[in-house]
């Protein structure tokens, strides 16, 4: 029988690395291989601190009781930290390849070979713990966490760790953590640290503290589908789906601090296509985990608020049905609503979701929503629809004042008068579905025979239509679902459902035409418009080329000087932002 048998209990959060080495001391061994081959079978091993292979021997020489070798590989290695950002396939494989016989390809398979995250060199430890350690078990061991990348304090004692400097073992050694402080040396692994530093480091620390204790770990490898929400939410993605890559590093490089950001070879500036472009597009590379983690707690706060968000929170609104708020309906503030238009807010980036019921109500309300109430709040109302209406004119029929009317229909007192003064809102009822051609006819003529001729109140039609105007031809401005449109009074007549007004009866509309006037555009005019719109969607892409906006505002070969000068205006001033980017210094980028 080998003495493989008797491999000690591994301690909370001990290294497979530290059980070896504390069952080497204990045998008094006097070559680690000899140690290799009573554990593992063979001396052929490599003692490998992150992630060992072997495994399977290991765990049926050892005979410890409830430790397998996938238990040994989640518990005790550092699978936790990079299987979940790997492709699911790839992370069973590395998997098999830990518990099987041959490593050679563990580490290129991950892509840690590639990276520009330099693998531990030297084992860390606190020395808090480390005393702390010696009082509960009578020795000291390397804990997990302490080796992990992006991890310069423990968290516990908030203390900057420690590395061995002397003695150190050899490449086929075991670095054994003594039992008395005398018996080694040690230095900080970083100088004093600012506060605002402390802080960041003490939540990393956290966040992968966190991860790779799940039992249950999400698959993070393409996450592009989940932080694009939060993307959005914050203002880092057009309506075109396009990432604001500038604005991204901007913030992410103040969020965090350059200083920071280099400590853990992390900048994004260093290059254009920067890991953090890479982590918010299509997965075609696998990012190094501590990027990714760097990226969900600038976006979510922290990991534990990202693994607490629901599925519905990707979503600014959530999933439907939604209530309807139109308060003259008899399904108000019931879940009826089930279309809902989500575009972004111009000025704010903030996520603006149109909801439309069938009883005609529209309303509109910036996201995205933080709560359960947030769902019951109206903002903008779009339309009032057919049941508003009939309910407005039982209230005037019924003699009711017009404030206690705005209290049955939800909204204020002026719009009450106004729309009763004005006599927009005219139907009582829906009007009758007619199932022939012949039908429709008969009842139009009966209509137009028997209905009493009214005047047309031009100056108050004409106050009301230039509202009208004036919000749609701002929609349209604020529009930037597709390519910009041109705004002509067939556009807006169009949209507003009043062209025949506005062509024919444009004499007796002078506020109308006047406020219009304001925003009609020359060709000129809406293709600088269109420029500026491009140039917003190559946001990110430095330099600007000219061919790129030419081709997205769709400018045709002959266009204007004035639209010349446009362009020139946005290459020139991307070019001034990549010179000055670009002289802060470059890196290259691996995973």
């Amino acid at each position: 029988m080998t003495r493989g048998d008797i491999l000690p209990i591994p301690y909370p959060d001990e290294l497979l690395y530290s059980v070896i080495a504390r069952y080497h001391l204990r045998t008094s061994n006097e070559s680690p291989k000899w140690t290799f081959r009573e554990i593992f079978g063979t001396e052929n091993v490599i003692p490998t601190i992150d992630l060992p292979s072997h495994l399977e021997a290991l765990a049926s020489r050892s005979k410890l009781q409830g430790m397998s070798a996938d238990d040994w590989i989640n518990r005790h290695t550092y699978f936790p930290f990079y299987a979940p950002f790997l492709p699911k396939e790839r992370a069973n494989r590395l998997r098999k390849l830990m518990k099987g016989r041959d490593g050679s390809g563990i580490h290129a398979l991950v892509g840690i070979t590639a990276s520009a995250l330099d693998r531990l060199k030297r084992l860390r430890f606190c020395p808090s713990c480390y005393e702390q350690d010696i009082q509960r078990y009578g020795e000291p061991y390397w804990h997990r966490i302490h080796q992990l990348p992006g991890i310069y304090l423990c968290r516990q004692h908030e203390m900057i760790l420690h590395e061995i400097t002397e003695p150190l073992s050899e490449r086929y050694g075991l670095t054994i953590l003594p039992i008395s402080r005398r018996m080694f040396r040690s230095v900080p692994i970083s100088e004093p640290l600012p506060d605002r530093l402390i802080d960041h480091l003490i939540g990393i620390a956290d966040d992968i503290q966190i991860l790779v204790q799940l039992d249950d770990p999400p698959a993070l490898y393409d996450s592009r589908h989940t932080i694009l929400p939060r993307l959005g939410e914050h203002g880092y993605v057009t309506v075109g789906k396009r990432i604001r890559q500038h604005k991204l590093e901007e913030q992410f490089l103040r969020f965090y601090s350059r200083e920071l950001l280099e400590l853990f070879d992390s900048n994004p500036m260093d290059r254009d296509y920067s890991w953090l472009a890479l982590s918010t597009r299509k997965a075609r590379w696998a990012i190094h985990p501590l990027r990714q983690m760097l990226l969900i707690r600038f976006l979510y706060g922290s990991f534990g608020e990202f693994l607490n968000r629901s599925e519905d929170n990707d979503e600014p609104f959530a999933h439907g049905p939604w209530p309807c708020l139109n308060k003259a309906a008899e399904h108000y503030n019931e879940f009826v609503v089930s279309q809902c238009n989500i575009t972004r807010c111009s000025d704010t980036g903030r996520p603006v979701g149109t909801f439309m019921c069938s009883c005609g109500f529209s309303y509109s309300r910036r996201g995205p929503d933080r709560s359960v109430e947030d769902k019951f709040h109206r903002g903008r109302i779009k339309s009032f629809g057919y049941v508003w209406a009939s309910k407005l004119e039982q209230c005037m029929h019924e003699g009711l004042s017009y404030r206690d009317a705005a209290k049955i229909l939800g909204v204020d007192t002026n719009t009450v008068i106004k729309y009763a003064r004005s006599g927009m809102v005219e139907p009582i009822e829906q009007p009758p579905k007619m199932k022939s051609k012949k039908a429709k006819k008969s009842l139009s003529l009966t209509v137009s025979r028997n209905a009493p001729k009214l005047r047309v109140d031009w100056e108050k039609r004409d106050l009301e239509l230039s509202w009208e105007v004036e919000s749609v031809c701002k929609t349209i401005l604020a529009d930037s679902n597709s390519k910009p449109v041109r705004i002509s009074v067939a556009l807006i007549g169009k949209r507003i459902g009043k062209l025949s007004w506005l062509e024919k009866h444009g004499d007796k509309l002078p506020v109308t035409m006047s406020i219009m006037a304001n925003y009609l555009e020359s060709v000129s005019q809406f293709q600088k418009r269109r420029v500026r719109w491009a140039a917003e969607q190559l946001t990110g892409e430095w330099p600007l080329k000219r061919w790129k906006i030419e081709k997205l505002a769709g400018l045709r070969p002959d266009y204007s000087q004035e639209v010349s000068d446009e362009i020139d205006h946005f290459i020139g001033q991307s070019r001034y932002i990549y010179t000055v980017v670009f002289s802060e210094g470059t890196s290259t980028w691996q995973h």
